[in-house]
């Protein structure tokens, strides 16, 4: 009971914090331009970690540039991809806590290297693609930045879709 209660208080107090705060009707985005930020999945696209600098052009656009990498190994196989992205975010409310849409493009080049009993294989390739997206985004008065976004791509004829979230720090 008492761990429902916490939660209930919990959820109304942050509901409260978010809805009647001075920051959630007057975009901080206007006064903070400058951001950096760290991604996991989406920002950039496609990268398991990756780092962004973003100006906020306007209160309801943000441009961001960015770089990420994805290393993986598996049983016969090793991937070491690089990602450089760009995007601009568009605000549907010029809230601090708002629902934003992108747009961006996306370079990625890297090596997979395959080895089995029989020999190895090594594929580098490099390739782009233009990236889709949507997702929720909070700017502090103070500067700290949550997102959560999924994106979505077609690289190589296939189509790519990734939940991510990304925080960070804007001046």
């Amino acid at each position: 009971m008492m761990k429902k209660t916490f939660w209930a208080v919990a959820l109304i107090a942050l509901t409260q914090l978010i809805t009647s705060a001075p920051e959630a009707s007057a975009a901080s985005r206007a006064t903070k331009k400058i951001g950096l930020s760290i991604g996991l999945l989406t920002e950039p696209f496609p990268s398991v970690i990756g780092y962004s600098l973003s100006y906020n052009l306007f209160k309801q656009l943000r441009l961001t540039a960015g770089y990420g990498s994805i290393s993986a190994t598996g049983t016969g196989y090793t991937a070491d991809l690089t990602t450089i992205a760009a995007d601009a975010k568009l605000f549907v409310v010029d809230w601090n806590f708002a629902p934003f849409v992108s747009a961006g493009f996306s370079n990625v080049s890297g090596t997979i290297t395959g080895t089995s009993t029989a020999g190895g294989t090594s594929l580098t390739q490099t390739g782009s693609a233009i990236v889709f997206g949507g997702g929720i985004d909070w700017q502090m008065d103070w500067g700290l930045n949550l997102g959560l976004e999924y994106k979505t791509a077609s690289i190589g004829g296939n189509s790519v879709a990734i939940p991510g979230f990304y925080f960070g720090f804007y001046f």
